[in-house]
């Protein structure tokens, strides 16, 4: 009876444990004892339109870099890349009407597994003991973005407040162990509302297309110094609901800093030397992958434009050679 005893003991013991020993990575903000949650409101309300198809942005995130330190928390001992484990709560309340996504090196992530890093924390010889293991530290930049997904709920409402949207990990899946792993979570979901209305947006000139004519470069930059192009945005609200309209704007092949995307070469795509800002027509320099007002649609509004001009400037003056070079600028619309 001793002996029958003793071995359930162990085996309840083991049972107990193997959660944790299946997964071996802890990754932290800053180091061993550093931080384990990232918290980010959404701010504002955010309205969504219920003609919107599924996976259009709603809502993003502030550009996040993180210092993210990874080691061996328990007694596996190869090497491991570490990921991005969306939803790392299965159990957490599920969102209505809306879906997470991370936006990492210029790729938007959804409906994903995992996401690779591309960083690993090396093997850790079996004659070491664990705390003596080889960690690995690295920075990354990522963002968040909350898009849509049918069907939307009939009360018009997300259903939760806040959400695990991801958590930093190693090849075996989620640690959860307390304290262990750095969690990135938003709050104020409950501030999405859906509205039975949309706005509509289009450019003037009808083609979408800036065209800066001839620009000569010189040894101390180009001629004329600030080319500059004006253009209209129009925005068209299908209902009579009050409603804020903000834009954000990316440009796809990048962006040198806040205020300027990168402008390529036409023959190869490689990096013109260029790049374009987009002003107000007040002035104002707006950002690019931020979320910039745009109007104030009050009840009853149905139409507005807001005038605009692109502005051309060296970002390398060195790469700047002769022949066509281009760029193009997506527009989201936000509503708030």
């Amino acid at each position: 009876m001793l002996t029958v005893r003793f071995a359930r003991l162990l085996l309840l013991a083991a049972l107990a444990v193997l959660p944790t020993l299946s997964h071996a990575l802890a990754c932290k903000e800053g180091g061993r004892n550093g931080n384990v949650l990232i918290t980010e409101d959404i701010g504002t309300t955010v309205a969504v339109p219920v003609t919107e198809n599924t996976g259009v942005p709603i809502w993003h995130s502030s550009q996040r870099t993180v210092n993210v330190y990874c080691y061996k928390d328990n007694n596996v001992r190869e090497a491991e890349e570490v990921y991005f484990y969306p939803n790392p709560r299965p159990k957490q309340g599920q969102p209505q009407g809306v879906q997470f996504g991370v936006v990492y090196k210029g790729q938007a992530y959804y409906q994903t597994e995992r996401i690779p890093t591309g960083f690993s924390i090396p093997q850790c010889p079996s004659n070491v003991s664990l705390d003596k293991c080889p960690a690995v530290s690295f920075t990354l930049s990522f963002q968040v973005e909350i898009a849509t997904k049918k069907p939307y709920p009939g009360n018009g409402q997300v259903g939760i407040n806040q959400f695990e949207v991801l958590q930093f990990d190693g090849k075996y899946g989620i640690n959860n162990a307390p304290n262990s792993n750095l969690v990135y979570k938003v709050t104020g979901l409950d501030k999405i509302r859906f509205i039975q209305c949309a706005v509509k947006v289009w450019l003037n000139p009808p083609n979408n297309t800036l065209d800066f004519g001839r620009i000569v470069k010189s040894n101390t930059g180009l001629t004329p110094s600030a080319p500059r192009r004006d253009f209209t945005l129009g925005l068209e609200k299908t209902c009579d609901d009050p409603v804020q309209v903000n834009g954000y704007f990316r440009g796809i092949n990048g962006k040198k800093d806040d205020y300027t995307a990168t402008l390529i070469k036409q023959k190869d795509g490689s990096d013109s030397g260029l790049g374009i800002q987009l002003y107000y027509g007040s002035g104002n320099r707006l950002r690019f992958e931020q979320s910039e007002f745009l109007a104030t649609f009050r009840q009853g509004d149905r139409l507005k434009t807001v005038p605009m001009y692109g502005v051309i400037v060296p970002t390398n003056l060195g790469k700047v050679e002769p022949g066509p070079f281009k760029g193009t600028i997506n527009i989201d619309l936000d509503y708030i």
